[in-house]
């Protein structure tokens, strides 16, 4: 079964696929993929995937109920929770606000009820689930467990969050930062699609970002890789909550913002507060906004000189300050980075909103489903 088992992976990277894509990712010839499809197909594991007008067109994917896997995200004042297919076809989410500094044990409480609603709400069972991946607005360690000094939600820090959702879990989770599933979420459903070499910036109450190399994130030794937050800005001496000065978190992060217009007397408590001003064309907001872009681009060419990324997303809250704030990264990207690093590098806003990290626990979910299970119970008399 492992020509079987290269097909379906390919396919399950990619939500759904081509033939010819198949034989190019898995260096099959042609005519044992279309066989293996064409078995697979007869087992009920893939089905062609309908084109929008209804028609069967000629993407393979897997079979809408093969399986499911489930997505959380837990993030500042907020979780949200996620059900989609084998093809990256999402069956419902919610999203449900919590008090600031919400407790672990709240937030997995919270998530589970979501979870069972969604469930009982579709005539799903537990069995049917192949994975689920928890995405934390944290530096994820290796093993589980959420980092010490980078900590966005207060109290959730030196926590094996993966431990503990694996403990009440009837199914596999592994833990994920929120940066490295914007990532992914890019990849599969936003901008970043057809990009094999890209980063992921998520730029909100914290700033991290997310390394695609070759269609892998890249997590490093100890998990904690893309934590750009934490590079200093020339020139800034502030206090991070690292214990480092003058990171770029603590200059051109949505909470540093807030802060400085705080400190000149301005009334501003939320993004929302923060947007009103831009909108109103407030100077001081564009100034200071402007100031954080520009710390946010002089990272960035940092970044492009030592990656020479195809491409870079920004997404988070800050992505939906527009093009005032792009222009400003790309210009001190273009000032600052070497011509041959950044020069055909593509900056772009993320399209996909708030949902990109639960998109992005979907999305890890699916890939981690037991392809040789699948193949077991659906080929069992070949096996």
């Amino acid at each position: 079964m492992a020509n079987q088992k290269r097909v379906l992976a390919a396919i399950i990277d990619a939500g759904g696929i081509s033939q010819a894509e198949i034989s190019r990712r898995t260096g099959l010839a042609p005519a044992t993929v279309s066989n293996i499809v064409r078995q697979l197909i007869d087992a009920g594991i893939l089905h062609l995937a309908e084109t929008a007008s209804g028609r069967r067109g000629n993407t393979i994917a897997f079979a809408p109920d093969i399986g499911y896997a489930m997505g959380v995200s837990i993030e500042r004042e907020l979780v949200r929770v996620g059900i989609v297919t084998l093809d990256h076809t999402i069956v419902d989410s919610q999203a449900l606000q919590l008090p600031p500094g919400f407790s672990t044990a709240l937030g997995q409480e919270k998530a589970v009820e979501m979870f069972d609603s969604m469930m009982e709400a579709h005539g799903l069972k537990n069995s049917q689930i192949v994975a689920g991946c928890v995405v934390v607005a944290n530096a994820v360690r290796a093993d589980g467990t959420l980092s010490h000094f980078i900590a966005m939600i207060p109290g959730w820090n030196d926590v094996n969050l993966e431990k503990q959702a694996q403990a009440i879990s009837p199914f596999p989770i592994l833990t994920e930062n929120d940066a490295n599933a914007g990532a992914m979420a890019e990849h599969m459903w936003g901008v970043a699609q057809d990009v094999a070499d890209f980063i992921y910036v998520e730029a909100s109450y914290g700033i991290g970002a997310g390394i695609m190399s070759e269609g892998r994130i890249l997590h490093g030794s100890g998990g904690i890789a893309g934590e750009i937050g934490h590079l200093p800005v020339p020139g800034y001496n502030n206090l991070c909550k690292c214990g480092g000065t003058g990171c770029l978190e603590s200059v051109a992060s949505l909470s540093s913002i807030i802060a400085s217009l705080q400190d000149i007397g301005l009334q501003v408590d939320t993004l929302e507060d923060l947007y009103k001003l831009l909108e109103n064309g407030d100077i001081r907001a564009i100034r200071q906004l402007r100031k954080a872009a520009s710390a946010m681009g002089y990272i960035l060419a940092q970044i492009c000189n030592i990656l020479n990324p195809q491409m870079i997303v920004i997404g988070g809250a800050l992505s939906h300050a527009g093009e005032l704030y792009l222009n400003q990264v790309r210009e001190t990207i273009n000032d600052v980075a070497l011509p041959d690093s950044a020069s055909d590098m593509e900056l772009r806003l993320s399209t996909l909103g708030s949902s990109g990290p639960l998109r992005g626990a979907m999305a890890k979910a699916v890939s981690l489903a037991n392809l040789d299970a699948i193949l077991q119970k659906f080929l069992a008399d070949e096996v």
